[in-house]
């Protein structure tokens, strides 16, 4: 059994034009709504074994955010090529093809990855949140997909989608709280 799990970064600043892409920081919005998906991770024990996150400062920033809601001692490397990853092909590449041994892995990422790579991963149900990842994948919204494999290298198929879950989603959210 293995667990991918991919969150895209929270609500993040185009205020300082000034700013390279790479270099742009969460918005207060932002920084809010990444501890609703900390707290949600935390209730829900959705705790990665290795955490890939882009080198992206909003990326860096979530992480940051979520950080206190996970186990101590999770293991994190920052993955460049998440910054850039495209559709996300590149990235469900990198898993099979990667020594990665952990069962539960967590991407932190940017759309249009995120969004793509539920779309190409998850199974389609009538019932199971498919149809909202569709339709949009806003900053800071989380998906989990647990596949019936026992290595990343076997990983071909979709997986059963477990958990699909945003800011606005969650108690105390307004209307503001994503994108």
């Amino acid at each position: 059994m293995r667990k991918l799990t991919l969150l895209r970064h929270a609500k993040s600043s185009w205020s300082d034009r000034a700013n390279a892409d790479i270099d742009r920081p969460l918005t207060s919005r932002g920084r809010r709504g990444a501890l609703k998906i900390g707290t949600y991770i935390e209730q829900n024990k959705i705790f990665p074994d290795l955490i890939l996150c882009s080198p992206s400062r909003r990326t860096r920033e979530t992480l940051a955010q979520i950080d206190p809601f996970l186990p101590d001692g999770t293991e994190v490397k920052v993955e460049p090529s998440i910054y850039s990853a495209g559709n996300g092909s590149g990235l469900i590449s990198y898993l099979k093809s990667s020594a990665i041994e952990e069962v539960h892995v967590m991407i932190i990422g940017h759309n249009p990855t995120m969004q793509q790579m539920a779309l190409d991963l998850a199974e389609r149900t009538p019932d199971n949140g498919y149809h909202l990842i569709e339709k949009k994948y806003p900053t800071g919204a989380l998906t989990q997909i647990r596949f019936d494999i026992d290595d990343w290298r076997d990983l071909g198929g979709r997986g059963q989608l477990v958990h699909f879950v945003t800011p606005k989603m969650l108690p105390g959210s307004t209307d503001e709280d994503e994108e």
